[in-house]
Parts: structure tokens; sequence; C-alpha cells
């Protein structure tokens, strides 16, 4: 029998208002660094037994100054959160705009002294928190073809660099495999998924040109097609829905979440 999975859901108003219908309830909540200590003690409230999962998004992406380090522990022991999750971010935006501006491809070479900081920054958050910490990868940047930043090799080599779990991101893994012309399941075979320790689920949304761009809509047929088919390649500890917009859709997708992860344990 497969290992149970955890069923997490993003705190928001709309969850917290439908609170009261216990179908809407999932076993644990995801919060995120950018929320005031206030509003996580408010969802508190709604799982006080519970940890809470705390996300950490372009965490990464600069320096950590002192106060946003003491910030983040703070936050940490305040959740009681198993570890934090955070968006692999390696590419300085100016470094992907000179190469497009001179015709050619960024490479790892443009990194330069950009590496050793994020893994630096990696090293920092792991001793200063005392929690696992989980990568995510990145989505595709809308404009730039096969952006490095998606590259599954990159994600892969950046993982076992630092030994960090991952979180897959189902629509940021669909709009890479968009940019990078490739069938979802094809680029996702490409990330290493022995590593996945959770999963995070929204819809992408499309740009007026057709391009896939993350926007967490509500989970479509194709989504949970590609969950079902990615829980058969991996072994996550937690599921989390990342959608937060229209209260209706947020109790069916929960409700939907909750039979398919019950019939696969089943």
């Amino acid at each position: 029998m497969p290992p149970t999975i955890r069923l997490a859901v993003m705190a928001s108003p709309v969850l917290a208002d439908l609170w009261i219908e216990e179908a809407i309830r999932p076993d644990l909540l995801e919060v995120t660094t950018w929320m005031s200590l206030e509003e996580i003690r408010s969802y508190r409230r709604l799982t006080p037994d519970e940890p809470m999962l705390l996300h950490g998004g372009n965490l990464l992406g600069a320096p950590l100054s002192e106060a946003l380090e003491r910030n983040l522990a703070l936050l940490a022991a305040e959740t009681r959160t198993p570890w934090v999750s955070v968006h692999i971010s390696l590419w300085p935006w100016r470094i992907l705009q000179d190469a497009q501006q001179h015709g050619r491809q960024p490479s790892a070479l443009d990194l330069g002294p950009h590496l050793e900081d994020f893994f630096a920054r990696v090293r920092g958050i792991r001793e200063k928190i005392g929690v696992p910490l989980l990568l995510e990868n990145a989505p595709s940047l809308p404009g730039i073809a096969k952006d490095p930043e998606s590259d599954p090799e990159m994600i892969a080599a950046v993982l076992e660099a630092t030994g960090c779990p991952f979180v897959l991101d189902l629509s940021y893994a669909q709009t890479a495999a968009s940019n990078w012309k490739l069938h979802p399941e094809d680029y996702m075979r490409r990330l290493p998924l022995r590593r996945v320790v959770e999963i995070h689920l929204s819809a992408p949304g499309r740009l007026e040109d057709g391009r896939l761009v993350d926007t967490h809509e509500a989970l479509r047929e194709e989504d949970y097609r590609l969950l079902a088919w990615l829980l058969q390649q991996t072994a996550p500890q937690v599921v989390t829905l990342e959608y937060w917009k229209e209260p209706r859709a947020l109790l069916e997708q929960v409700v939907r979440l909750k039979d398919e992860l019950a019939g696969r344990h089943a």
C-alpha cells in the first residue's frame, strides 16, 4: 500500500470563510513569508494542532538581510513548519536581458559569482532556521526561449549540489515544458523525481499570443491527469493546492483532491 499523502491548501481569506464546511478542510495549511505574523496567527486558529507549511517564493533571489533572516526564523518557529520551500532563483534579470540583446542563449557561464552567492544563501537559510530547505522548479520566463532557469538539467544539478529535497510545481512544469517545446510528461521525466517531497498544484493561464504563464488558476481535467501520472512517478509526503480565488472553485478542487488521494491510498 502506498504511503498516505497529506493534502495542504494555501491559506487565504476565501479558505477561512469556507472553513465552516467540513469538506473544505485540508490536512495542512500553507502560509508564505510575505504574510504578516498576525495574518499567520489568524490562520493558525483553523488548525491549531498541526504544523503549517512555510513557503518563501523568490526568497533566494537576493541577498538576505539580518532582519529578513530573523523574521524567517521567527516564522519557522511560529508555524512549526517541517520545511521551508523556496524557488530556485539563480538568474538576475539583467543577465538574461544582456544575453538577449546580444542574440545568444544565456548559459551557466554567465552566472559567475551569482552561483556561489545562491549556494551561500541556501547554506545560510538552512543554518538559520534549523529545518530542511526544499527547492522548487522555476517557471518558464515569457519571451526567453529555453530559459536556463527552467532547464531540467540545471534544476537537477542544483538539487544534487545542495542536497536539498525537491518541490515540483505542476503549473511551473507545464509552462516550462511549453517553452522547451516538450510534452509535460517528457519535461518532468528529466527532473529529479526521486527527490520530490511536495507537489504544488494550480493551473497555468495563457497570454494573448498563446504562451502559457503561471497565474494560479483552478485545476482543469488536464491538471488532474498530469497529477495522477506524477503520483505514479513520485512519492511525495504532501500535495499542496495553491489556489485562493473563487469560493466554489476552491471547494470543488479540495473535495476532488481528497477523493483522488484517498483513492490512491486505497
